[in-house]
């Protein structure tokens, strides 16, 4: 007897579906879900109660990975809306179908089927499209590839050439094998993806922000392992990196400003502890262990950010299937987790959304 595709099934990434068919609750389910990262609409033309958004996902060591489409849509991530909601994370875009009217800060692109695009979530962008198909494949900034820490924001392989044929290819390649593959040969494979698109977009990168990158990365590292450190804060770092103030925070300018990154990285991280853990920790370890001055404090800004509560996500950690899968790859990469842990918390609250009964009792 054949074992070898047995043998390979229990460490394959989980496929988590989008649990919503067309309507008016996935409509709801799909602003919650995007409102964390953009201000998100449809068309005054386009009917909520037909409203579609399917997909499916993969949560990886080192990437969210998702293969989706639906309705016509408008997302707008401004500078105001970084400034209330940081993400330090990066996405590389393929479209299947569709078109996209994309502005980045002021210049427009069309994308069309067979385009890669990057997009820079610490950057203001919007974007229109009509209905459509597309892969995303999102990744933490600070873990990415050095040719991307420059100014590739809103950068385009166009479907005709070389490198955009071999990329989409290879794309499109691992999603159609994903149940075929263990978890680490997937984040293999989309480790080479993401080199090729550094190496393919590389040519059109300006250094003209490097010094100021420079900083942000090197500030980044350090205040992620000073985190526990409540009186850690904007001075000590720049003590540290031996910068002036008004360099540290012209670095931090794009990411909302250098306290609000560190908020947003502490709440990160304290998310990360709970689904490592299990559930198992109390609110007030963790509020303690992430530079937080009290439970109260922490609470609030965790209520803010995730629209739920700590003690809620939690109970979700104990009770979820996924999340023991999520764990699996966490106890092998415990130093390399990123915050895409943020895209599994989105999934499994949606999925609890679906699973409760709907109308009166």
């Amino acid at each position: 007897m054949n074992n070898s595709a047995t043998a390979a099934h229990p460490r394959a990434p989980h496929c988590m579906t989008w649990p919503f068919p067309p309507g008016l609750d996935n409509f709801a389910a799909w602003r919650a879900a995007l409102s964390r990262l953009v201000d998100c609409s449809i068309p005054a033309t386009e009917d909520p109660a037909r409203f579609d958004f399917h997909g499916r996902s993969w949560q990886l060591p080192e990437c969210f990975v998702q293969a989706g489409g639906g309705s016509p849509m408008r997302m707008v991530r401004s500078r105001e809306v970084i400034a209330d909601r940081p993400n330090a994370q990066m996405a590389l875009y393929l479209v299947i179908s569709g078109a996209i009217s994309t502005e980045y800060e002021g210049r427009p692109v069309t994308l069309g089927p067979g385009d890669i695009v990057i997009n820079d979530y610490s950057r203001p962008y919007h974007s229109e499209t009509s209905a459509y198909e597309g892969i995303t494949i999102t990744f933490d900034k600070a873990t990415a590839p050095d040719g991307f820490h420059g100014d590739v924001h809103g950068l385009v392989l166009e479907a005709h050439s070389a490198p955009a044929i071999i990329l989409g290819t290879q794309i499109r390649a691992v999603i159609d094998n994903f149940a075929g593959l263990s978890t680490d040969q997937a984040q293999v494979a989309f480790d080479g993806i993401l080199r090729l698109a550094e190496a393919s977009f590389g040519a059109a990168v300006p250094d003209l922000t490097r010094s100021d990158a420079s900083v942000f990365e090197r500030a980044s590292r350090l205040a992620r392992r000073r985190l526990a450190d409540a009186d850690f804060g904007p001075d000590e770092l720049a003590s540290a990196l031996n910068v002036s103030r008004s360099k540290l925070f012209r670095s931090f300018a794009d990411h909302g400003g250098v306290q609000r990154w560190l908020l947003g990285e502490r709440l990160t991280a304290s998310l990360q502890a709970m689904v490592r853990s299990g559930g198992k920790l109390k609110v007030s370890a963790i509020a303690h262990q992430h530079g937080f001055r009290s439970e109260a404090h922490f609470s609030r800004a965790f209520q803010k950010r995730y629209e739920t509560s700590p003690s809620s996500v939690l109970a979700l950690a104990r009770q979820t299937h996924g999340t023991m899968l999520y764990l699996e790859w966490v106890e092998t990469h415990a130093n390399r987790y990123g915050a895409t842990v943020e895209a599994w918390l989105v999934s499994a609250l949606a999925a609890g959304r679906a699973s409760e009964p709907h109308g009166p009792a």
